[in-house]
């Protein structure tokens, strides 16, 4: 009989029910008894330090139990005064001393016995401060720009001569500005103590590394943390690390001796939570007539925080995409009073793509080559950043197969040229790669022989944070242990089960399905060397039975192989967009779009749709709406709610067509699969930009593209 819920199958999500009735827990969802709650007060400078707090009209009133501050909180483990990386286990003291590093930071924790108590309240906590001049000017402070690491700069070659090579260069500089990640569920903790173990229900991406973030936090041995997260309602990277509001609650339950729980204002998102970088990206590229590559550079220059270091690597793009003899990456970095940037979906591909793939359309015009054969022209099977061959790579497949779906053939390359009544409407294309990585990843597999069926458990500390994990999951279950979907249960996020390496990166799909297999194939392999047979002909019901057996488990550990260590794992696709612009307002639509991906097995086509698709969205978001402002002088965020931090709405989309590519890539792992969560955005916005110049003949290399830009801006040269 066919196993409908055999993996490349796209059935139905699993958890789908449960979400859509409500009955899907959320951290902040899970009650508790004599439960109370926290809210973090802001500070209202972005530098200098607290000379005093008056919390005495804020405990008097009703039903406050607690205002923390740096008079008296729990001595907790340190940072140091080295501004180092904000990695996934770095610690994350609050309240330990009294300056202020950023507009927005915590000074304060109220928790009272309701949360309109605690709001109430919060709002009554006096602070004094001795203010600072603030560092958030980047042209003020471009001076104190510094290397963060020995990874932040590559080269190979000689740059400068391979300029002097080429006969058609570009030098151009392209901006991204803030964004925040904002998903739909706040981020929100609900934290509880016995003894000196601590239990929480919090909205984390990573639960192993954030278990290690806590207890070095705290001091407390690693396995007195218990995390559970058993939906995560997105992230996007956001809630990869431990925030303060973690701790702050943590903090707050220990001294209660109650359960508190905490969940983020939509303002505090904005101010607490990370958020994509400002970056500055400086292109240099030569090309031959032919359109052979001599050289390149990505010079990128970003801030971080005062007292913590972060940084997107967009340069790493530019070291393996094309072919090229000449190469040279930096980053740099300037310290600034904000707070700590963050991940953010596909950090430094997204934002690197968009100033790479735009170069190299500004290349291909000069040249007079069409973008799509210039790119096939430096096409490499070499990744020449790392020195190393690539796994697979379809670029050039996505590109001609994404040229035939898409109707590339009836674009017309000289700007200006293709119209309908006021409409101007253009054409563009971009190449877009990301890295698939592949990480040690345990499960555990629980078969139970009930009424004459069997039935499973999977069991592992991976977190679904929209993606379809639930239900791939199953599906690999179903296929290895060979018994329907409906007999599959599968447990995820909490640390009580098998390590994994949680949801981000792009490896969770990958990681996940792979540990659930060899749990599966190591629990049949175990029954059947019982039984004396190697066959599983009989199938799992048969074995059981055969060994007198009402349930048995087993585990099991997925790791990268040697060859996948000899090898640079991409995942490789195209995008498409054709835009209209009015000649007038400056007012554009996006009208088509078309994503060509080869990202390996696709496990779920339905739930792989949706992971493009929200891709695709952020990426349009990128290039015509979102940004967020930080006042010059006090340091605050301008745009502080989702009515003034614009994202595309359903009008704003396109109708878009996805294409998946077979692609067999064993090397990858051993079931083949590779990341598509964040090839979706990689270089979407260069190709709406790219369509833009085909459309306008005016090159936008600051994002967001607005109407009044559209308006503003010069032709390039030879655009009539």
């Amino acid at each position: 009989m066919m196993n409908e819920a055999a993996l490349g199958n796209p059935i139905d999500r699993v958890e789908g029910r449960l979400k859509v009735t409500g009955k899907a827990k959320y951290s902040a969802e899970f009650p508790a008894e004599n439960m109370c709650y926290a809210l973090g007060v802001n500070s209202t400078i972005a530098k200098g330090r607290i000379t005093a707090i008056d919390t005495t009209e804020a405990e008097q009133q009703e039903g406050v139990l607690k205002v923390i501050t740096y008079k008296n909180v729990n001595r907790l483990q340190t940072l140091g005064n080295d501004r180092p990386p904000f990695t996934l286990t770095t610690v994350m003291p609050i309240f330990q001393d009294r300056e202020i590093h950023y507009y927005g930071q915590y000074v304060a924790c109220v928790v009272a016995e309701t949360f309109e108590q605690a709001q109430y309240a919060r709002r009554l906590v006096k602070v004094s401060y001795e203010k600072d001049t603030p560092d958030i000017l980047w042209d003020a402070h471009r001076e104190k720009a510094y290397k963060p690491d020995d990874n932040a700069d590559f080269s190979r070659g000689d740059m400068e001569a391979g300029m002097q090579e080429a006969d058609v260069t570009v030098e151009a500089t392209y901006t991204t500005p803030i964004e925040v990640q904002q998903p739909m569920e706040l981020h929100a903790a609900l934290v509880s103590w016995e003894g000196d173990k601590v239990k929480m229900f919090a909205s984390q991406q990573i639960l192993d590394e954030s278990c290690t973030a806590i207890a070095d936090t705290f001091r407390i041995p690693k396995e007195n943390v218990q995390i559970i997260s058993s939906y995560v309602g997105g992230g996007f990277g956001s809630k990869l690390r431990i925030h303060e509001h973690v701790i702050m609650a943590a903090m707050a339950a220990r001294m209660l001796e109650r359960p508190v729980k905490i969940v983020l204002t939509r303002q505090q998102m904005f101010t607490n939570v990370g958020m994509r970088q400002f970056d500055e990206q400086k292109m240099r590229l030569g090309a031959k007539t032919n359109g052979e590559l001599t050289a390149l550079a990505h010079h990128t220059l970003s801030h971080c925080a005062t007292q913590l270091q972060y940084y997107e690597a967009c340069g790493n793009v530019s070291k393996m995409l094309y072919k090229t003899p000449n190469n040279a990456i930096t980053h740099r970095l300037i310290p600034l009073n904000i707070q700590c940037p963050n991940s953010m979906r596909a950090p430094g591909e997204a934002t690197g793509s968009f100033a790479l793939e735009s170069a190299m359309d500004e290349l291909a015009w000069k040249l007079k080559m069409d973008p799509i054969d210039f790119r096939i022209k430096n096409d490499t099977q070499i990744d020449q950043g790392a020195g190393k061959p690539f796994s697979s790579r379809l670029l050039n497949e996505s590109l001609r197969i994404g040229a035939e779906k898409f109707g590339w053939h009836q674009r017309k390359s000289q700007p200006r040229t293709n119209r309908q009544g006021n409409w101007l409407i253009g054409h563009g294309v971009s190449g877009a790669s990301r890295r698939s990585p592949y990480r040690e990843t345990s499960a555990k597999v629980i078969a139970e022989l009930k009424n004459g069926n069997v039935w499973a458990t999977v069991q592992m500390d991976g977190t679904d944070i929209g993606t379809g994990t639930y239900t791939i999951l199953t599906q690999t279950a179903s296929e290895y242990l060979n018994i329907p979907a409906e007999n599959i249960t599968v447990a995820l996020g909490d640390t009580d089960y098998p390590v994994t390496p949680g949801s981000g990166g792009s490896w969770g799909a990958a990681s996940y399905s792979n540990g659930v297999r060899v749990a599966c194939q190591n629990l049949m392999k175990e029954l059947q060397s019982k039984s004396g047979t190697s066959s599983s002909n009989g199938g799992l019901q048969a074995l059981m039975s055969e060994n007198g057996l009402s349930s048995y488990e087993a585990m099991g550990t997925a790791a990268p192989s040697e060859a996948f260590d000899k090898h640079s794992v991409f995942s490789f696709g195209a995008n498409f967009a054709e835009v209209w612009v009015d000649k007038d307002t400056g007012m554009f639509r996006i009208k088509r779009m078309v994503n060509v991906g080869a990202a390996g097995k696709i496990l779920n086509p339905k739930t792989a749709f949706g992971q493009i698709i929200g891709g695709l969205t952020m990426g349009a978001g990128m290039a015509i709406a979102e940004k967020a402002d930080i006042e010059p002088t006090h340091g605050n965020f301008i745009t502080r709610s989702l009515a003034d931090y614009h994202v595309p709405v359903n009008l704003d989309l396109a109708n878009i067509d996805v294409v998946f590519l077979p692609e067999e890539d064993k090397i990858a792992n051993e079931m083949g699969v590779k990341g598509i969560g964040e090839l979706g955005i990689t270089s979407v916005a260069a190709s709406i930009a790219n369509a833009i110049f085909n459309a306008t003949g005016q090159r936008f290399r600051d994002l967001p593209i607005t109407p009044d830009k559209v308006l503003t801006t010069p032709l390039e040269p030879g655009v009539a």
